[in-house]
């Protein structure tokens, strides 16, 4: 609801009544108070946490890979939300020792009278196998207790804004991937009206800047101004994508497909600059008029590529459930990556983004390529 008040708030200051004060002096002033109270929550908020007023005190079901994820993660924490006292697992060689430097306590039967005993007001449980009966009544009987019980992937995915797809089963994640592709018809009306106005606008920057890129590519290195690859769109359609040239023209001649580097020696002095800036991207209007990819949504990637991550990677090719998109969830929390590693994290944040997608987040992901952009941290 918020974010279509605040899209409904720029169209009425861009294009209803671009020279009505009357208009726009309200909008300036809700956004001046929206962002003083959102410092000043947050000030406040941290400072509670720091203190530990706030704090809660929690123990974790599972000490396997998915508890010991969890529980790093509380623990990095700056301002932590959680204290974690320890946990609790049915294997025997576990009890008595400590896991991630905290104690083992007991074992799922014991989980109420260990809480009680250690003053836990919240429980996380992180198993990843089948939850059985007995552990099923355990837990409602925590919450009839008065504590909070909380799912390892939900806490997971408000912390990092990431799905944790290496700690969970197929069965926690698919349906939320699937279900991520199917929106409203008002959605994805939205999201095309958003798309059209993006393209006008980028099509009048391109008109204008276009003529001095191409001559400052030309000036650059030798080849042709644009470049077209062949990317995978929703369910895997081939299409081809159209990009500023921003590396050699021979870049892959003798090496086949390979992933860029920060520092790659086969980016052109023009095309670094390009890449910062994100001009490179401009051309992708035309994908985005053809309806190949939206403004956002994941990054659209190469099927030689993704042939190879399938092989390394679980989940990887649900990515594929939704259109891709000239910026994303992925693109704006992690920088560019070039190893497997880099592509299992990214890919967290992209099924993160297939399972939330909605007009505000997409709102906030405007917003922060905007600052990225402007910060010329593009690659």
């Amino acid at each position: 609801m918020a974010g279509i008040i605040l899209l409904s708030y720029l169209v009425i200051f861009f294009i209803v009544a671009p020279h009505n004060r009357l208009i726009r002096l309200p909008l300036v002033y809700f956004l001046i108070l929206v962002t003083l109270l959102a410092s000043l929550w947050r000030w406040a908020l941290t400072l509670l946490l720091t203190r530990g007023v706030l704090r809660q005190r929690a123990l974790i079901v599972g000490a396997g890979w998915a508890g010991r994820t969890i529980a790093r993660l509380l623990r990095a924490q700056v301002s932590p939300e959680f204290e974690v006292l320890g946990f609790i697992d049915d294997d025997e060689a576990k009890l008595g020792t400590n896991v991630e430097d905290l104690p083992v306590l007991g074992r799922g039967d014991d989980l109420l009278s260990v809480a009680h005993r250690v003053g836990a007001d919240t429980i996380i449980y992180a198993i990843t196998h089948q939850l059985s009966g007995p552990m099923f009544r355990t837990l409602l009987d925590c919450q009839a207790a008065g504590l909070a019980v909380v799912r390892m992937p939900a806490l997971y995915e408000a912390l990092t804004g990431r799905v944790p797809i290496e700690h969970v089963r197929g069965e926690w994640l698919l349906p939320d991937a699937i279900e991520g592709g199917q929106t409203s018809l008002f959605y994805r009306l939205i999201v095309r009206l958003m798309d059209l106005m993006f393209a006008l606008l980028a099509g009048v920057v391109l008109v204008v800047l276009g003529p001095l890129i191409a001559l400052l590519i030309k000036l650059d290195s030798p080849g042709p101004v644009f470049y077209r690859q062949v990317r995978s769109g929703r369910g895997g359609v081939p299409f081809e994508l159209v990009k500023f040239r921003s590396m050699r023209a021979d870049a892959e001649a003798t090496t086949g497909a390979r992933w860029a580097t920060e520092d790659d020696p086969r980016i052109t002095r023009v095309g670094r600059w390009l890449r910062r800036t994100r001009l490179d991207e401009l051309p992708q209007v035309l994908n985005i008029l053809h309806g190949d990819i939206h403004l956002i949504g994941p990054r659209p990637e190469r099927p030689e590529f993704i042939a190879q991550l399938e092989r390394e990677i679980p989940f990887y090719r649900a990515r594929l459930a939704v259109r891709p998109g000239l910026t994303g969830w992925a693109q704006v929390k992690y920088r560019y990556g070039s190893t497997v590693e880099d592509a299992r994290i990214k890919l967290e944040y992209d099924l993160y983004y297939i399972k939330h997608r909605s007009l505000g987040l997409d709102l906030q992901i405007l917003m922060q390529t905007i600052g990225v952009m402007l910060a010329l941290k593009g690659t």
